[in-house]
């Protein structure tokens, strides 16, 4: 699930390499933008059949990867 979280945000920002820096802010560096962050749920929901409420869109789960897989696993 990692592995095709990664491949999604890479492909909506355009920021490579993110599996090498798994620890990176997303927002803190700008890597994912509104409009990234917007596309991110709505992919991330179409992908693993989730449904993503406005209570979970805080910045800090959004923040690294490890912590967007957390919330996808809960989820399911």
């Amino acid at each position: 699930m990692e592995d095709k979280i990664i491949e999604i945000i890479e492909k909506l920002t355009g920021f490579k390499n993110l599996k090498e820096n798994i620890e990176i802010d997303l927002l803190e560096n700008e890597i994912l933008d509104s409009l990234a962050f917007i596309e991110l749920i709505a992919t991330l929901e179409d992908e693993f059949n989730i449904e993503i409420q406005p209570t979970q869109v805080e910045p800090n789960n959004w923040r690294k990867v490890k912590t967007i897989v957390e919330l996808v696993e809960n989820l399911k």
